[in-house]
């Protein structure tokens, strides 16, 4: 990152503190796109529901079996696709945790 318009990286630069900020800027992008590239996917336990969710948590798919279409219980479904979506957030959580341990090892 060149630092160089700014008056903060000359003054980073005469603390000797160029490369260090240069070397969390280089992780913290790292870690961006490792959060970036995340997904998870959970199926219910009735192997009805199939949700994917990024490593931010946003849901990027919702697929139904046909099968579903004979539930009658709308707060049944309700409650197991929120517990489905809560199985990939957290697998997805899982995959977050390793990307910022390796962001940590970056930066200390």
């Amino acid at each position: 990152m060149d630092l160089s318009h700014l008056k903060l990286g000359q003054e980073l630069s005469a603390l000797g503190l160029e490369k260090e900020l240069e070397r969390f800027t280089s992780a913290s992008s790292k870690l961006d796109s490792a959060l970036d590239a995340i997904t998870a996917t959970a199926v219910s336990a009735d192997r009805l529901i199939k949700v994917t969710v990024t490593g931010r948590g946003e849901l990027r798919g919702l697929e139904f079996d046909p099968g579903i279409y004979r539930e009658q219980d709308v707060q049944a479904l309700a409650a197991s696709i929120l517990a489905t979506v809560s199985q990939a957030n957290a697998a997805a959580a899982a995959k977050a945790a390793t990307a910022y341990r390796e962001f940590e090892e970056q930066v200390s």
